[in-house]
């Protein structure tokens, strides 16, 4: 489609402004599913000490935290591959808004960016949320795990 500059422009800003808010909500997105697991885990973990046997606590605890810890790193892959797609469709726009010219342009503002570089903003800062709630989540299950008889309190007993 055929538009002159100044429309192009507006368009492409437009796009370029989603985008980035696109890419916010990605990132809080990782950073929430991160700490509500490492929460609910914790919680899961203060519910079965009060209804299960040590043996049962090992198992149990044992069994969901690491599933909880797959739940997180597998989100968290889905929403990177989608964010990492995202930064490069916004370097590509920029670059098309960069070069516009003062004549009538052909606008497509979704380029086949397969070929197109890494982008430069990499998000490594949320390895680093998704690994550190994942070690909270694995100390405290191996804590409950090598101590669960310690944690048990016996029904009956004051």
């Amino acid at each position: 489609m055929k538009i002159n500059p100044s429309a192009t422009a507006d368009v492409l800003k437009t796009l370029i402004q989603e985008d980035r808010t696109e890419a916010r909500i990605y990132r809080n997105r990782v950073q929430d599913v991160s700490y509500i697991l490492a929460v609910a885990s914790f919680a899961l973990s203060a519910f079965l000490i009060g209804h299960t046997a040590a043996d049962q606590l090992r198992y149990m605890t044992l069994l969901t935290d690491l599933g909880l810890v797959a739940i997180m790193w597998i989100s968290f892959w889905r929403i990177q591959f989608d964010l990492f797609r995202l930064r490069k469709a916004l370097r590509a726009r920029q670059k098309l808004l960069s070069g516009l010219h003062e004549q009538v342009t052909e606008l497509d503002p979704f380029p086949n960016i397969e070929k197109d570089p890494p982008p430069d903003i990499k998000d490594t800062d949320l390895y680093w949320v998704v690994s550190l709630c994942t070690a909270v989540v694995l100390v405290k299950m191996l804590v409950l795990v090598h101590y669960a008889g310690s944690f048990v309190t016996q029904k009956g007993a004051s």
